[in-house]
């Protein structure tokens, strides 16, 4: 069964009667390709549980109320007097935006809009200045005590007794990160913002008490995340690994919803980390792929492949400098095909969970992504034409269209991220390398100057064919036979197709070319 599947079985064991995923994160940065996962998996699963004819909601909010705690370098100048500061209550980098936290937020917003998803967005400074949570607020503040013991038993982290759940905004600076709560008569809350309290900003020292309700506190993640629950009524809620390790988030959050609100906590797990070349990224330290650089090359049902195909509990590692995207166009080619011919299979359920409009016509030819862009690379060749060859038939529209859609992809790849291995250039002078070929392959490549003699006109796969029967008559491994060809013509034992390539050149210039090698 395909991971999704699974997972609404376990969902629907819950038999509410509305079903609420959600889904939240803090906009302090550029944010990454990697929250994409989140807000894909969350999406997919709410797509599953409307499947079941149940009724559901998804909700993606921002944490814009957070506390500046971190910034890029390259802001730092200008921002770094915000440390400690709401994100909602800093100006934007730029004009056009309501603040700093929407500035990354919008562009974050159109990316995951334009794969389909169609979440509700929530701010998490409208929903606490609205007084939605203060009935929340005020049941934290009356259970300070449990929390504390809470923290202790779950992760061993023992809170001061005048420790309380929630930090109120300072009059006087305007900074949320460096108060401290340490008293509550049931209407307001005494506070000090506190000078060191943190490493990353500073306190103005301002003491004196605050109501809790309408915007003015905010109560810290761990605890938040079961308010939310409580307040919303969620059903569903993932995150990253590192919120439902022993001790996280997650089980300090469970353990305050059945305690201290009395309700069961959302269905949830951890998914795995996104990486880029193998790193984990940060949104305030600026490591890695911002969604919008890699919503760039990659069209959105290709984006939202990327997340649904590999099961939430596994890691995925996409590093558009390798061979990841070729690999990614053929797993995808692989599962529409599944979806056309068996729709219950898995790799059918990837698909159907990829494609947010599945009454659209569908291609059922696909010409790789790796051919196309090594052909974009040949001189002289039609791609429609060869895949129309290819196909044997004519090319539909939506084929055509998707033709295009990826010679725009591989244009962009080739640019920017592709290896050295998919790229190539024709030497136009014999490469050094080719002058020390062995005596076996200068007979192979006098051999195939011959047969290119024989007609006027090659097709780029019947010529492949034909090599490959003089390799087998020249007694030669396919390794030494086509790494003569690519040294001969690129300066390089690897490259596309050999007979795509000789097809797509001058027939007098490669003739000439393969007889000065031989001799």
């Amino acid at each position: 069964m395909f991971w999704v599947d699974e997972t609404i079985d376990e969902v629907i064991e819950r038999k509410d009667k509305k079903y609420l995923v959600t889904d939240y994160k803090t906009p302090s940065g550029v944010i990454h390709v990697g929250a994409l996962r989140g807000v894909v998996i969350h999406d997919v699963i709410f797509r599953g549980i409307k499947e079941k004819k149940e009724e559901v909601e998804y909700w993606y909010g921002f944490d814009d109320l957070d506390s500046m705690d971190g910034i890029s370098k390259d802001l730092e100048k200008d921002f770094g007097q915000y440390m400690g500061v709401p994100l909602c209550n800093i100006p934007s980098p730029k004009p056009g935006h309501n603040n700093f936290a929407r500035f990354f937020a919008d562009s974050f917003i159109k990316v995951f809009q334009s794969m389909g998803v169609k979440a509700k967005i929530v701010w998490a400074s409208e929903l606490y200045r609205s007084g939605v949570y203060n009935k929340a607020i005020e049941t934290v503040l009356n259970n300070s005590e449990t929390i504390r013991r809470i923290y202790k038993e779950v992760s061993g982290g023992e809170k001061p007794k005048d420790w309380y759940p929630i930090q109120v905004i300072c009059p006087k600076c305007g900074k949320l990160g460096t108060t401290k709560v340490f008293g509550w008569d049931g209407k307001e809350v005494e506070f000090k913002c506190e000078e060191n309290m943190v490493e990353w900003a500073k306190g103005c020292g301002y003491v004196g008490k605050s109501s809790p309700y309408d915007g003015n506190g905010k109560m810290p993640y761990k605890v938040e995340t079961a308010a939310k629950w409580f307040t919303f009524g969620t059903s569903v809620e993932l995150a990253g690994k590192d919120h439902y390790t022993k001790g996280g988030t997650f089980y300090i959050a469970r353990e305050i919803a059945k305690e201290v609100f009395n309700i069961s906590a959302a269905y949830g797990y951890g998914y795995e980390w996104f990486l880029v070349g193998g790193k984990k990224m940060s949104s305030s330290k600026g490591i890695g792929s911002s969604a919008e650089e890699i919503a760039a090359i990659l069209p959105p049902e290709m984006l939202r492949f990327l997340m649904v195909r590999t099961r939430a509990k596994r890691a995925i590692d996409f590093d558009p400098e390798g061979d990841t995207i070729p690999l990614l166009y053929d797993e995808y080619d692989r599962c529409i095909n599944e979806f056309l011919n068996n729709p219950q299979a898995d790799l059918a359920r990837a698909f159907y969970y990829t494609e947010t409009n599945l009454e659209k016509e569908l291609p059922t030819y696909f010409l790789r992504f790796s051919k196309v862009a090594y052909m974009l690379q040949m001189p002289r060749v039609d791609i429609f034409q060869y895949a129309e060859s290819e196909k044997g038939l004519p090319l539909t529209q939506v084929e055509i269209q998707e033709i295009e859609k990826r010679v725009e992809v591989a244009k962009n790849w080739l640019d920017k991220f592709a290896p050295e291995s998919f790229k190539f250039i024709v030497c136009e002078e014999l490469p050094e390398v080719a002058k020390s070929l062995s005596e076996v392959q200068k007979e192979f490549l006098a051999k195939t100057a011959e047969l290119i003699e024989k007609k006027e006109v090659w097709q780029g796969e019947e010529l492949h064919r034909e090599i490959h029967d003089v390799k087998n008559e020249a007694g030669i491994n396919p390794r030494d036979a086509f790494s003569a060809i690519y040294l001969t013509f690129l300066g390089k034992d690897s490259g596309p197709q050999a007979g795509w390539l000789l097809a797509s050149l001058d027939k007098g210039f490669v003739t000439n070319r393969l007889k000065e090698v031989s001799k």
